[in-house]
């Protein structure tokens, strides 16, 4: 038996068809499977109100990011993606209206789903690479441990020169995961 909150609007509908249709309250109760009382308040709410829902208006604090901030922070993490939230923060920040904390950035962007991950920094492979390695293994199976001791694998590690390789991190759709790994310039 569920309560009145739980109930979708498909049973709403059909609590109020049924006692329109004349069935007593005990019938409609047994129907859809609640309490007399859900079948009561639901029945009275869509006399008084000509509606059934139960969404409460006005709970909890307004949001401080409205709808037009919702739809200039995609904008401004796609102009560079691997920005940080103090860099976002910042620059929504630098309109004269507008002023949030970096907390309210990153719950946003993360109610949005543009979630930060790391990028990947190498090409996936093709099934035309799976068969090559294996034509290579298969050509290759017979050699001894000597032979195998002089191959250098070059996969293994990455070597930087000339500058440090931080932990980078891009913000993008969770659908999107492979879409702008190419954009990252290390």
């Amino acid at each position: 038996m569920g309560k009145a909150a739980d109930l979708s609007e498909f049973v709403r509908g059909q609590i109020v068809m049924a006692r329109r249709l004349g069935m007593n309250i005990t019938e409609t109760a047994r129907l859809v499977g609640c309490s007399q009382f859900v079948v009561v308040s639901i029945h009275a709410k869509w006399i008084n109100n000509g509606d059934t829902s139960s969404r409460c208006q006005g709970v909890g604090y307004p949001r401080v990011i409205k709808e037009k901030g919702r739809r200039r922070l995609p904008r401004l993490v796609k102009q560079n993606r691997h920005q940080t939230v103090a860099q976002l923060t910042a620059q929504y920040n630098a309109s004269p209206s507008a002023s949030v904390s970096e907390h309210t950035v990153q719950r946003t962007l993360l109610d949005m789903g543009l979630c930060s991950r790391r990028p990947t920094r190498v090409p996936l492979l093709t099934k035309r690479h799976h068969q090559l390695h294996l034509q290579w293994s298969q050509e290759h199976r017979e050699w001894t441990m000597d032979e195998w001791k002089r191959v250098a694998w070059s996969d293994k590690s990455r070597f930087l020169i000339h500058h440090v390789d931080g932990r980078a991190r891009v913000r993008r759709l969770p659908g999107a995961s492979l879409l702008y790994s190419r954009s990252y310039t290390g």
